[in-house]
């Protein structure tokens, strides 16, 4: 990862659209928020006929190619792409043959046609079922030689718990009789730091196979002309407002990495964190290198302008969504956070607090504040096009299609 940074745009202020699996990886391919291709949750298929990438790729004369995990449900690979590889149907596999698809393919590739390769890793995705697995009381950790290069708590593993309760209920496995207990409340502080140390192991995994196939593309001939992004579809929690996993609104799982890289074309070495940028740029940068239109009703900016060091006008803000109510707007200096029916609110000053510890909705001083951001909301949502809801509802219709 270190060598892509050192080749290209790194964007600081990198934001999913929705912290949550399916739902960030369909607004990568649609360019579209959650609310209006229905991906909401894991379980709820995407919108028919919208159109993704990689089909709108394919349609306009490019030979399209997957490797790895999609999790796009409702959109099977084999309609989207001309080549994929197995058939399991979200792509899991192990990273390494995932990898290695990607190599075969750019080793062996002949034609002088244009391409489009999705190559989507696992990890550091199951850090998630490290969590489940590692329950052992504090006395008996499974690995007792690490006890001294164990990761630090965050500054922010104590913070202000003023928060809607909706997101209280977030960021952490839970079990028991209607999710009730969460599998961390009985944790230590070396638990936690254990399984921060865990996480960068899982980090460590696929920055070796990144490594694999940016080889591959050097060797096949055609790295000169070909645009590398690298992304993530949302970030962990890592114990910061001790939390884990993701689906909250805070940082550690809002911001995720964003690199855009050709060396010899594009700009090289630089850490843009003036931009706020978003999932949902992906797909309109795509088509704009590709020098095809976007699909219609795009909510993203495509960052060519910025990784070719051209001035433009950008955003003034950026927006995430969660779990249908959740919404997040975030500005230069600020971040407000509000999940819809919890009266509770949360307001970040971002340059001061980056750790979001203060929560300054309630604070009458930042009243004007509070509101513009309410306003910002109501406009950004004002030009969405929802999809409509299932009969009975979203959460039923995410339970029906897990139990089918």
């Amino acid at each position: 990862m270190d060598r892509l940074a050192a080749r290209g745009t790194t964007f600081l202020e990198s934001h999913t659209a929705d912290p949550i699996c399916c739902p960030a990886r369909t607004s990568w391919f649609t360019g579209r928020m959650s609310c209006e291709h229905a991906v909401v949750f894991n379980n709820t298929p995407m919108v028919k006929g919208m159109p993704d990438m990689g089909r709108w790729l394919r349609d306009n004369g490019y030979e399209a190619v997957h490797a790895g995990k999609w999790h796009i449900p409702g959109r099977k690979m084999v309609d989207s792409f001309d080549i994929v590889y197995g058939e399991h149907w979200i792509g899991e596999y192990a990273d390494e043959s995932v990898a290695r698809s990607a190599e075969a393919y750019l080793r062996n590739r002949r034609s002088s046609d244009p391409f489009f390769l999705v190559v989507g890793f696992l990890q550091p995705h199951d850090i998630c079922y490290w969590i489940v697995q590692n329950k052992d009381p504090a006395e008996a950790l499974r690995y007792p030689e690490i006890g001294g290069q164990l990761t630090p708590l965050p500054a922010n593993f104590h913070y202000d718990k003023r928060e809607p309760q909706f997101c209280k209920q977030l960021g952490s496995h839970r079990w028991g009789a209607g999710g009730k207990a969460r599998l961390t409340d009985d944790w230590t502080e070396e638990h936690w730091r254990y399984y921060r140390w865990a996480y960068y192991r899982h980090v460590e995994m696929v920055d070796a196979v990144v490594g694999h196939v940016l080889d591959a593309l050097e060797d096949s001939g055609y790295a000169d002309d070909t645009i590398i992004i690298f992304t993530s579809d949302h970030g962990e929690g890592q114990g910061h407002h001790q939390k884990t996993n993701k689906d909250f609104l805070y940082e550690e799982v809002l911001k995720v990495p964003l690199i855009v890289s050709c060396p010899g074309r594009l700009v090289e070495g630089r850490k843009d964190s003036t931009h706020l940028v978003s999932g949902v740029d992906i797909l309109p940068t795509v088509c704009d290198f590709a020098g095809i239109e976007p699909p219609p009703d795009q909510r993203g900016y495509s960052l060519r302008p910025l990784v070719e060091d051209k001035r433009t006008d950008w955003r003034e803000f950026v927006a995430a969504e969660s779990f249908i109510t959740g919404r997040m707007i975030r500005t230069q200096d600020y971040k407000y956070i509000m999940y819809k029916g919890d009266p509770i609110e949360q307001l970040f000053d971002m340059k001061s607090d980056p750790l979001e510890t203060r929560n300054l909705a309630t604070e009458g001083m930042y009243a004007s504040v509070l509101e513009d951001h309410r306003k910002l909301l109501a406009a950004w949502e004002s030009k969405l096009k929802p999809a409509p809801a299932p009969e009975g509802g979203w959460l039923r219709a995410a339970k029906k299609k897990k139990k089918t």
